[in-house]
Parts: C-alpha cells; sequence; structure tokens
C-alpha cells in the first residue's frame, strides 16, 4: 500500500490485533495510525529508550520519535 516504504514505531496497540504507529512526520503521537497487526511488517530493532518512557508512563514528543527512526535505521545499523 501507500505506507509500505515508510517506518513507524510502535507506541501502543488496540484489542482486536491493531496498533498505534507513529513517525512523528505525518503521523504524531496525537494522532497515531491504527494498523492491522497482519498488515505490518515488523522489524527487530526497538526504541529502548522510547520503550522505557511509554511503560513508565512519561509522555514522548514527535521530535523524540523522529531522532529515535533515525538512529534505528541508519544505513549501518541495518
Amino acid at each position: 500500500g501507500r505506507d509500505q516504504t515508510n517506518v513507524y514505531l510502535v507506541i501502543g496497540t488496540l484489542k482486536n490485533n491493531y496498533l498505534l504507529l507513529v513517525n512523528g512526520r505525518d503521523r504524531k503521537i496525537k494522532n497515531p495510525k491504527q494498523k492491522n497487526i497482519r498488515h505490518v511488517n515488523v522489524l527487530a530493532p526497538i526504541a529502548q529508550g522510547m520503550a522505557e518512557k511509554i511503560q513508565a508512563g512519561f509522555k514522548i514528543t514527535d521530535e523524540e520519535i523522529r531522532q529515535a527512526i533515525k538512529v534505528l535505521y541508519k544505513p549501518d545499523n541495518l
């Protein structure tokens, strides 16, 4: 589909196997994309700092999301 080449971070889940996805640009933290888990290709890297903040209940910013994606998906990290 049209999101096939985009990279998103999962910030949460909904019942019925839906994920909440953000990238800090098109899909910001205030308006995450709801996507069926069957339609998502999950990549192995985990933004550990983001995961810990979300689990602890801290707010994360769109800038933090963009930076996490940038660090995780540099060519030498793939």
